[in-house]
């Protein structure tokens, strides 16, 4: 090898060691959740509620509401998690009104971190186990976040949003990335599919944050990459180098289900066979615990 190549070499290992120590460090546990009380522990989590908190977003087809019939936490061993799980259980409540007026047929669940627990970079991870029907079109439990700005007069999409879980009544999972170039049907996603595992059962979905990208996984298995190199590369602008916050929420009907399903009646993106399933009380989504760790 000639003397300048061996150079070249000797400084790429030189400058891979840092890297590699890094991914070595040890990791800080900077928030955790595993829902072992008797109820939903609100110096961590805030509840939205349509029309008080929450505006309606997507044409989705519920109102969010603080209620223990539609957010709770589930003690019963059969249910497969640890210590117990917190569970986001919509409901059939024809002609709800919300505090603003407005009515729905539909309640269920959405609760937040924002100015409990914010974070920039890490990783942040949920276990999760979507409802028995999830391959009933139009039901729409998530897990994501979204950038903490928004709450001091930020915008979204500018904001940035990071959807690390959706499933629309579909054999698969997406994840995808919103902001200013790119948000609403954005290019920046993906899809996993469960090659022949339940979607139903527990299944863990994360995110790696670095200041370089975004590494998506389900049960440690890599899915999608983004960097932030490649983002810039498209002419999006990079929005995700500041604090975001945690939500979970199970929406039913709205665009995005609307936009797989083509469903418009009796609900937009709902069909019926869905509404029957929810009146029957059957659908909801668990949550083991939600963890963020940082090097």
């Amino acid at each position: 090898m000639a003397p300048r190549q061996l150079l070249a070499a000797a400084l790429a290992l030189l400058a891979s060691i840092p890297l590699l120590n890094a991914c070595a460090a040890p990791r800080t546990e900077v928030f955790f959740d595993d829902f072992t009380g008797t109820e939903l522990d609100r110096s961590k989590w805030t509840v939205e509620v349509t029309g008080e908190n929450f505006d309606t977003v997507n044409q989705e087809q519920q109102a969010y509401v603080d209620s223990p019939e539609t957010i709770y936490l589930d003690h019963d061993p059969a249910t497969g998690a640890s210590n117990g799980a917190l569970a986001l259980h919509p409901r059939f409540v024809p002609g709800h009104q919300a505090p603003d007026g407005e009515t729905y047929d539909f309640v269920s669940g959405r609760i937040k971190t924002q100015g409990k627990v914010e974070f920039t970079y890490g990783s942040y991870a949920a276990r999760l186990k979507l409802p028995e029907g999830a391959t009933a079109a139009g039901l729409w439990p998530a897990w994501w976040s979204l950038g903490a700005n928004i709450d001091t007069g930020g915008q979204w999409p500018e904001c940035g949003e990071v959807d690390v879980m959706e499933n629309v009544g579909e054999p698969w999972t997406s994840v995808s990335m919103h902001g200013p170039e790119y948000h609403g049907d954005t290019p920046i996603d993906g899809r996993q599919r469960f090659e022949g595992k339940d979607p139903a059962d527990w299944h863990v979905y994360r995110v790696d944050w670095t200041p370089y990208g975004f590494t998506f996984f389900v049960d440690d298995t890599e899915t999608y990459r983004i960097t932030k190199k490649e983002m810039q590369a498209k002419g999006f602008t990079w929005v995700f180098d500041d604090p975001q916050f945690l939500i979970l929420n199970f929406a039913l009907g709205g665009e995005y289900p609307n936009g797989v399903n083509g469903v418009d009646e009796p609900y937009f993106g709902l069909p019926q066979s869905t509404v029957d399933k929810i009146a029957a009380g059957n659908v909801r989504y668990l949550v083991d615990w939600v963890r963020v760790t940082r090097s």
